[in-house]
């Protein structure tokens, strides 16, 4: 499992920067960072619901 939260949260990280660094007039860079956000709470929430 440690795994797949790692690698959840390097495409998260990647996401969230390439979204960050692209200008505002390329189509669909609010997308990644949403993407990248919700790549960034999956294990959270995974590890969350697994507890209960």
């Amino acid at each position: 499992m440690r795994v797949l939260e790692a690698v959840c949260y390097v495409f998260a990280f990647a996401l969230l920067v390439l979204a960050a660094v692209l200008p505002a007039a390329v189509p669909h860079r609010d997308r990644m960072a949403y993407a990248g956000l919700a790549l960034a709470l999956l294990p959270t929430t995974a590890h969350a619901l697994q507890a209960h």
